[in-house]
């Protein structure tokens, strides 16, 4: 009886088989799987900060590059002034650029566009040379302009001061306004941006009205 009961526990172990999952082979397989995966999460990382590295190094200081431009004779009136857009010149873009940019080849590829509201301004920021500088739009002022806007009394102080600016189109004007719209909320297509020393003014000619007056500085 006591055999029986003996032999009968001894049959009951001799059938256990141990699960795999606490085998010694499963335990290095484990390891292996959780070394592969840190192996190659550390690849990834790595991977990832070279991509980034290089982005950030193609990136450009706006206030660098602003400050360069306009250290130059022909953009020094623009030391200040934010330009309206800047666009880099490269192999995706050019052939929409040159439909309106004449002479526009690639040669210009990797300088920059900088659109003011008066003026169009191709830069080479790496040599630091501009390679071209021209009008954004030929506007005829009537005789009688800057004897009306001078009259205004926004104007005291700044009547011998020839500014900087142009009238205001479309596109201006909307990115004008998403960027300070406060100041162009009452402006409208066709008043005239004005850029003084010490102000700017927003002006109305057909109405003959100061559309709004902002001090610099």
């Amino acid at each position: 009886m006591v055999r029986g009961g003996v032999k009968a526990d001894l049959n009951h172990v001799s059938s256990y088989r141990e699960p795999f999952h606490e085998t010694p082979a499963f335990q290095y397989i484990k390891l292996l799987l959780i070394t592969a995966t840190l192996v190659v999460g550390i690849l990834i990382l790595i991977n990832s900060n070279q991509i980034t590295g290089a982005a950030v190094a193609q990136t450009l200081n706006t206030n660098d590059f602003l400050n360069k431009l306009t250290s130059h004779d022909e953009t020094r009136a623009y030391a200040g002034v934010t330009p309206l857009n800047i666009i880099q010149i490269n192999n995706d873009n050019i052939a929409n650029l040159q439909s309106q940019i004449n002479g526009l080849d690639t040669s210009y590829i990797e300088d920059f566009i900088v659109r003011y509201t008066d003026a169009i301004v191709i830069y080479d920021y790496h040599h630091d040379v501009i390679k071209f500088i021209a009008s954004a739009q030929q506007t005829q002022l009537p005789a009688d302009f800057s004897s009306r806007l001078n009259a205004h009394p926004e104007l005291v102080g700044l009547e011998h001061e020839q500014p900087i600016g142009g009238q205001l189109d479309h596109a201006s004007l909307d990115t004008l306004r998403q960027q300070f719209p406060s100041v162009y909320a009452n402006a409208k297509v066709g008043d005239f941006l004005l850029r003084y020393s010490v102000r700017l003014i927003i002006y109305d000619y057909n109405a003959d009205r100061i559309v709004n007056a902002v001090n610099l500085g």
